[in-house]
């Protein structure tokens, strides 16, 4: 079986605000120094960040969303504001699988919309699951969206792993790596340690 996974971000933007004298600017530019802030405008909808309204009514909105996953033979899995939806299909009935992903995700976005969320289609990534051989069988490169053309992906970020078209774990092992030794620093230190010494510290670091 091959499988197709795509994620997407979701963003509350609005719901009725009871407090008054809300104002919110932007920062125009590529940072502080360089940029400028907006005018400020007042804020009719929302709720401030980290607040306990914001994760409920986040929650309260998103009620739906599996119901439609559902509806389209998919599953999904959420994170915090970041969702998951996959669709398992054979090899040979990869564009079966694109049309029925594409019309889903096309159906989350309007139930977004209709719940004054927004669906991030430019941050949306998609990979194709399955072994080598299942992979050589598959054609479809690209999800055709409303608002984006998204290709599919030899890697993609879950939260926290990456994750590659067969599921080998390389990518995600390289650059934990890489993080490690980068963090780490072990080359800087290793002429100050004994042998004993450089093996403990090795280990409390991985198991830490």
């Amino acid at each position: 079986m091959t499988f197709c996974c795509a994620g997407y971000t979701s963003s509350l933007v609005s719901v009725e605000q009871h407090s008054s004298g809300c104002h919110r600017s932007c920062l125009v530019g590529h940072s502080r120094d360089k940029g400028r802030l907006s005018v400020k405008l007042q804020l009719l909808f929302g709720v401030r960040q980290g607040s306990v309204p914001g994760y409920l009514l986040f929650l309260l909105y998103t009620t739906e969303l599996f119901d439609v996953i559902t509806e389209f033979g998919c599953t999904g899995h959420s994170y915090a504001d970041d969702t998951q939806v996959y669709v398992s299909t054979p090899a040979t009935d990869r564009s079966d699988a694109t049309d029925r992903l594409t019309t889903c995700i096309t159906r989350i976005r309007d139930l977004m919309a209709s719940n004054r969320l927004k669906l991030n289609e430019e941050k949306t990534q998609i990979i194709w699951l399955g072994t080598h051989q299942q992979l050589d069988k598959v054609t479809v490169q690209t999800l055709k969206l409303q608002n984006a053309t998204v290709p599919f992906s030899s890697v993609v970020k879950d939260p926290g792993v990456l994750l590659d078209g067969q599921l080998t774990m390389a990518n995600h092992a390289a650059a934990l790596s890489r993080s490690c030794f980068f963090h780490f620093r072990l080359r800087a230190i290793k002429q100050s340690l004994t042998s004993d010494a450089t093996r403990t510290s090795v280990h409390a670091f991985v198991s830490s």
